[in-house]
């Protein structure tokens, strides 16, 4: 039973190879069920069972954990050693845990969101280099603290 399982893993993780990037935790989840929803009507005759699957929602009840907390993750039942971490910008990470080699991550998915947010409007200047600029810059403040 583990083997099969193992298989499908595999067939799962060649499926989201090039899984395009999530922006929030939720649309995550669902393309990944969307992904293991497939990979598993390779396996399955019974539509009803593949139709529930498509329902699943992402609870403790269904092996996932930490839910109020960034990442959240799901730890498989049958292969305790695989875990699925979900960020709330919908950052994917799988990770084999433990066994005789170190741990691995098998696959990583950034965010689709941004990883800086422009904090001055386009008038004042963004980006990198103004960023280095504002700070190279002493500020008044600092300056008039020092006399």
């Amino acid at each position: 039973m583990f083997y099969e399982f193992e298989r499908r893993a595999v067939a799962f993780l060649k499926r989201i190879e090039n899984m395009a990037p999530c922006t929030s935790r939720q649309q995550a989840y669902s393309s990944l069920l969307a992904h293991w929803h497939a990979v598993e009507s390779n396996y399955h005759d019974d539509q009803a069972y593949l139709d529930g699957l498509l329902h699943t929602q992402m609870s403790a009840e269904n092996n996932w954990h930490c839910l109020d907390s960034n990442p959240c993750y799901w730890q498989s039942p049958r292969a305790p050693q695989l875990r699925i971490y979900i960020h709330d910008d919908g950052a994917i990470v799988i990770q084999r845990l433990g066994g005789t080699r170190e741990d691995r991550i098998l696959f990583a998915l950034n965010s689709a969101q941004p990883v800086f947010h422009a904090a001055k409007t386009e008038s004042q200047g963004a980006g990198f280099a103004n960023a280095v600029q504002c700070a190279a810059q002493p500020s008044t403040e600092s300056s008039l603290s020092k006399m």
